[in-house]
Protein backbone atom coordinates (compact mmCIF):
# COMPACT_ATOMS: atom_id res chain seq x y z
CA UNK A 1 0.00 0.00 0.00
CA UNK A 2 2.73 1.90 0.90
CA UNK A 3 4.40 1.58 -2.72
CA UNK A 4 0.71 3.64 -4.15
CA UNK A 5 0.09 5.83 -1.52
CA UNK A 6 2.76 8.53 -1.42
CA UNK A 7 2.75 12.17 0.07
CA UNK A 8 1.72 13.88 -3.23
CA UNK A 9 -0.67 10.70 -3.98
CA UNK A 10 -2.68 10.86 -0.07
CA UNK A 11 -2.11 14.23 -1.04
CA UNK A 12 -4.21 14.60 -4.51
CA UNK A 13 -6.62 11.81 -2.94
CA UNK A 14 -7.68 13.60 0.22
CA UNK A 15 -8.12 16.53 -1.72
CA UNK A 16 -10.98 15.17 -4.18
CA UNK A 17 -12.67 13.68 -1.27
CA UNK A 18 -12.74 16.86 0.71
CA UNK A 19 -13.52 18.43 -2.63
CA UNK A 20 -16.40 16.27 -3.68
CA UNK A 21 -17.60 16.45 -0.01
CA UNK A 22 -17.85 20.70 -0.21
CA UNK A 23 -19.32 20.69 -3.58
CA UNK A 24 -21.56 18.42 -2.68
CA UNK A 25 -22.45 19.53 0.60
CA UNK A 26 -23.28 23.24 -1.30
CA UNK A 27 -25.36 21.29 -3.60
CA UNK A 28 -27.69 19.30 -1.17
CA UNK A 29 -27.86 23.15 0.34
CA UNK A 30 -28.75 24.27 -2.90
CA UNK A 31 -31.09 21.86 -3.82
CA UNK A 32 -32.71 21.81 -0.25
CA UNK A 33 -31.79 17.56 -0.62
CA UNK A 34 -30.73 16.44 2.72
CA UNK A 35 -30.18 13.28 1.90
CA UNK A 36 -27.33 14.80 -0.64
CA UNK A 37 -25.82 16.56 2.31
CA UNK A 38 -25.68 13.51 4.07
CA UNK A 39 -23.88 11.50 1.31
CA UNK A 40 -21.34 14.51 1.24
CA UNK A 41 -21.29 14.96 5.07
CA UNK A 42 -20.02 10.50 5.17
CA UNK A 43 -17.42 11.12 2.22
CA UNK A 44 -15.81 14.18 4.29
CA UNK A 45 -15.36 11.58 7.19
CA UNK A 46 -13.82 8.93 4.75
CA UNK A 47 -11.65 11.42 3.66
CA UNK A 48 -10.96 12.38 7.08
CA UNK A 49 -10.24 8.52 7.79
CA UNK A 50 -8.29 8.58 5.09
CA UNK A 51 -5.62 10.90 6.05
CA UNK A 52 -6.29 9.31 9.84
CA UNK A 53 -4.11 6.59 8.13
CA UNK A 54 -2.05 8.55 6.16
CA UNK A 55 -0.79 10.11 8.86
CA UNK A 56 -0.28 6.96 10.91
CA UNK A 57 1.54 5.57 8.10
CA UNK A 58 4.27 7.96 8.88
CA UNK A 59 4.35 10.07 5.86
CA UNK A 60 4.31 13.08 7.78
CA UNK A 61 6.99 11.98 10.08
CA UNK A 62 9.73 14.24 11.27
CA UNK A 63 12.97 14.65 9.30
CA UNK A 64 16.27 15.70 10.88
CA UNK A 65 14.95 19.19 10.28
CA UNK A 66 11.73 19.06 10.90
CA UNK A 67 8.10 18.78 9.19
CA UNK A 68 7.19 20.79 6.38
CA UNK A 69 4.90 23.38 5.66
CA UNK A 70 2.91 21.42 3.99
CA UNK A 71 2.51 18.94 6.46
CA UNK A 72 1.43 21.35 9.26
CA UNK A 73 -1.11 22.46 6.78
CA UNK A 74 -2.22 19.13 6.43
CA UNK A 75 -2.42 18.26 10.37
CA UNK A 76 -4.49 21.18 10.84
CA UNK A 77 -7.35 20.03 8.18
CA UNK A 78 -7.13 16.83 10.00
CA UNK A 79 -7.87 18.65 13.30
CA UNK A 80 -10.74 20.66 11.37
CA UNK A 81 -12.08 17.20 10.26
CA UNK A 82 -12.42 16.18 13.47
CA UNK A 83 -13.60 19.31 15.05
CA UNK A 84 -16.12 19.07 12.58
CA UNK A 85 -17.39 15.65 13.14
CA UNK A 86 -17.69 16.38 16.91
CA UNK A 87 -19.49 19.09 16.19
CA UNK A 88 -21.59 17.25 13.73
CA UNK A 89 -22.64 15.04 16.41
CA UNK A 90 -23.10 17.54 19.01
CA UNK A 91 -25.38 19.93 16.76
CA UNK A 92 -26.58 17.33 15.04
CA UNK A 93 -26.14 19.18 12.03
CA UNK A 94 -23.90 18.88 8.85
CA UNK A 95 -23.07 22.20 8.36
CA UNK A 96 -19.64 21.91 10.42
CA UNK A 97 -18.08 18.71 8.75
CA UNK A 98 -19.40 20.63 5.73
CA UNK A 99 -17.66 23.88 6.60
CA UNK A 100 -14.51 21.83 7.92
CA UNK A 101 -14.43 19.85 4.44
CA UNK A 102 -14.32 23.19 2.65
CA UNK A 103 -11.66 24.94 4.86
CA UNK A 104 -9.79 21.81 4.53
CA UNK A 105 -9.96 21.72 0.92
CA UNK A 106 -8.75 25.09 0.89
CA UNK A 107 -5.26 24.27 3.18
CA UNK A 108 -4.72 20.78 1.48
CA UNK A 109 -5.02 23.04 -1.94
CA UNK A 110 -2.38 25.46 -0.58
CA UNK A 111 -0.09 22.22 0.82
CA UNK A 112 0.56 20.57 -1.99
CA UNK A 113 2.91 22.84 -2.87
CA UNK A 114 5.02 23.14 0.35
CA UNK A 115 5.55 19.68 0.97
CA UNK A 116 9.51 19.86 0.10
CA UNK A 117 9.43 23.05 2.82
CA UNK A 118 10.65 21.85 5.88
CA UNK A 119 10.18 24.06 8.77
CA UNK A 120 12.73 23.49 11.04
CA UNK A 121 12.36 23.13 14.99
CA UNK A 122 14.47 23.03 17.84
CA UNK A 123 15.91 19.65 18.29
CA UNK A 124 15.35 20.38 22.33
CA UNK A 125 11.52 20.34 21.40
CA UNK A 126 10.49 16.78 21.88
CA UNK A 127 6.70 15.29 21.51
CA UNK A 128 5.29 17.24 24.80
CA UNK A 129 5.73 20.17 23.05
CA UNK A 130 4.13 19.15 20.27
CA UNK A 131 1.03 17.59 21.79
CA UNK A 132 0.53 20.31 24.44
CA UNK A 133 1.53 23.58 22.45
CA UNK A 134 1.04 22.64 18.64
CA UNK A 135 -1.93 20.19 19.51
CA UNK A 136 -4.02 22.60 22.16
CA UNK A 137 -3.61 25.58 19.65
CA UNK A 138 -4.23 23.32 16.04
CA UNK A 139 -7.98 22.24 17.64
CA UNK A 140 -8.30 25.63 18.90
CA UNK A 141 -7.89 27.39 15.36
CA UNK A 142 -9.97 24.71 14.14
CA UNK A 143 -12.82 25.03 16.33
CA UNK A 144 -12.26 28.87 15.36
CA UNK A 145 -12.40 28.28 11.79
CA UNK A 146 -15.87 26.31 11.81
CA UNK A 147 -16.80 29.24 14.55
CA UNK A 148 -16.08 31.58 12.20
CA UNK A 149 -18.06 30.11 9.11
CA UNK A 150 -20.80 29.69 11.14
CA UNK A 151 -20.74 33.30 12.42
CA UNK A 152 -20.24 34.55 9.12
CA UNK A 153 -23.49 32.91 7.26
CA UNK A 154 -25.23 34.22 10.70
CA UNK A 155 -24.33 37.81 10.32
CA UNK A 156 -25.10 37.53 6.56
CA UNK A 157 -28.64 36.12 7.38
CA UNK A 158 -29.32 37.86 10.07
CA UNK A 159 -28.97 41.02 8.25
CA UNK A 160 -31.27 39.52 5.82
CA UNK A 161 -33.53 38.96 7.33
CA UNK A 162 -33.53 42.19 10.08
CA UNK A 163 -33.70 43.86 6.51
CA UNK A 164 -36.61 42.44 5.42
CA UNK A 165 -34.80 40.67 2.11
CA UNK A 166 -35.52 37.43 0.69
CA UNK A 167 -32.74 35.10 1.23
CA UNK A 168 -30.88 33.47 -2.13
CA UNK A 169 -31.96 30.11 -3.47
CA UNK A 170 -28.54 29.03 -3.02
CA UNK A 171 -28.07 29.83 1.06
CA UNK A 172 -31.69 29.13 1.93
CA UNK A 173 -30.92 25.66 3.04
CA UNK A 174 -28.33 26.62 5.28
CA UNK A 175 -28.80 25.81 8.75
CA UNK A 176 -30.95 28.57 11.39
CA UNK A 177 -29.69 31.11 13.15
CA UNK A 178 -29.81 29.68 16.40
CA UNK A 179 -28.01 25.97 15.11
CA UNK A 180 -25.34 28.47 14.16
CA UNK A 181 -25.16 30.35 16.31
CA UNK A 182 -25.18 26.88 18.60
CA UNK A 183 -21.59 25.97 16.68
CA UNK A 184 -20.61 29.46 17.84
CA UNK A 185 -20.94 28.87 21.09
CA UNK A 186 -19.70 24.98 21.31
CA UNK A 187 -16.46 27.04 19.72
CA UNK A 188 -15.80 29.25 22.39
CA UNK A 189 -16.68 27.01 24.52
CA UNK A 190 -13.84 23.97 23.51
CA UNK A 191 -11.73 26.46 21.77
CA UNK A 192 -10.30 29.02 24.45
CA UNK A 193 -9.79 26.82 27.18
CA UNK A 194 -7.32 24.86 24.64
CA UNK A 195 -5.86 28.01 23.51
CA UNK A 196 -4.81 28.96 26.76
CA UNK A 197 -3.14 25.75 27.32
CA UNK A 198 -1.30 26.20 23.81
CA UNK A 199 0.26 29.52 25.04
CA UNK A 200 1.21 28.87 28.11
CA UNK A 201 3.02 25.80 27.38
CA UNK A 202 4.45 27.90 24.06
CA UNK A 203 5.25 30.15 26.90
CA UNK A 204 6.67 27.54 29.09
CA UNK A 205 9.07 25.62 26.14
CA UNK A 206 10.35 28.94 25.19
CA UNK A 207 12.31 29.71 28.32
CA UNK A 208 14.85 27.69 28.04
CA UNK A 209 15.16 27.40 23.94
CA UNK A 210 15.05 31.55 23.49
CA UNK A 211 16.49 32.38 27.36
CA UNK A 212 12.88 34.07 27.98
CA UNK A 213 8.90 33.24 27.87
CA UNK A 214 8.54 36.80 26.72
CA UNK A 215 10.82 37.99 24.17
CA UNK A 216 9.00 40.54 21.93
CA UNK A 217 8.27 38.12 19.40
CA UNK A 218 5.56 39.47 17.35
CA UNK A 219 4.03 36.13 17.23
CA UNK A 220 3.81 36.24 21.33
CA UNK A 221 2.39 39.81 20.73
CA UNK A 222 -0.38 38.69 18.48
CA UNK A 223 -0.94 35.59 20.30
CA UNK A 224 -1.88 37.83 23.17
CA UNK A 225 -4.06 40.01 21.51
CA UNK A 226 -5.91 36.95 20.25
CA UNK A 227 -6.44 35.24 23.78
CA UNK A 228 -7.43 38.69 25.23
CA UNK A 229 -10.07 38.79 22.14
CA UNK A 230 -10.98 34.68 22.31
CA UNK A 231 -11.23 35.15 26.06
CA UNK A 232 -13.50 38.38 26.21
CA UNK A 233 -16.01 36.10 23.80
CA UNK A 234 -15.23 33.36 26.24
CA UNK A 235 -16.37 35.54 29.34
CA UNK A 236 -19.68 37.16 27.90
CA UNK A 237 -20.86 33.84 26.51
CA UNK A 238 -20.69 32.27 30.09
CA UNK A 239 -21.48 34.90 32.25
CA UNK A 240 -23.01 37.47 30.42
CA UNK A 241 -25.54 34.99 28.05
CA UNK A 242 -24.43 36.66 24.53
CA UNK A 243 -25.76 35.18 21.63
CA UNK A 244 -26.59 36.56 18.25
CA UNK A 245 -24.75 39.25 16.33
CA UNK A 246 -22.13 39.97 19.26
CA UNK A 247 -20.36 36.83 19.62
CA UNK A 248 -20.66 36.58 15.83
CA UNK A 249 -18.79 39.53 15.12
CA UNK A 250 -16.53 38.78 17.39
CA UNK A 251 -15.38 35.20 16.49
CA UNK A 252 -15.21 36.77 12.66
CA UNK A 253 -12.35 38.99 14.17
CA UNK A 254 -10.86 36.43 16.11
CA UNK A 255 -10.46 34.34 12.90
CA UNK A 256 -9.08 37.43 11.06
CA UNK A 257 -6.65 37.96 13.83
CA UNK A 258 -5.61 34.17 13.93
CA UNK A 259 -4.99 34.66 9.76
CA UNK A 260 -3.06 37.36 10.27
CA UNK A 261 -0.71 35.84 12.56
CA UNK A 262 -0.50 32.50 10.47
CA UNK A 263 0.03 33.65 7.06
CA UNK A 264 1.67 37.55 7.99
CA UNK A 265 4.24 36.89 10.76
CA UNK A 266 4.94 33.27 9.94
CA UNK A 267 5.62 34.52 5.86
CA UNK A 268 6.60 37.89 6.54
CA UNK A 269 7.72 39.17 9.63
CA UNK A 270 11.10 38.52 11.35
CA UNK A 271 10.02 36.16 13.80
CA UNK A 272 11.27 33.23 16.04
CA UNK A 273 8.12 31.54 14.05
CA UNK A 274 8.76 32.51 10.63
CA UNK A 275 8.25 29.43 8.05
CA UNK A 276 11.94 30.39 7.12
CA UNK A 277 13.85 30.53 10.04
CA UNK A 278 12.30 28.09 12.57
Amino acid sequence: MTSILTPASSTLLTLALYAFAGVAGMAGMVLKKPGIRLVAACVAAVGFILQTVILFMGFHAQTAGGLSIGAYMQMLAWFLMLCGIVMWVVVRQEAPILFGALLSLLLYGVSARSLETVVHVPASLHAPFYALHIGALYISLALIAISFAAGLLFLYLDRRIKSKKSIPAFIADIPALNILDRINFVGTIAGFPLFTIGIVCGLFYAKPVYGSAMTGDPKEIISIVIWACFGWLFYNRVSQGWYGRKPARLMVAVFCLSVFSIVVVNLFMNSHHAFVRI
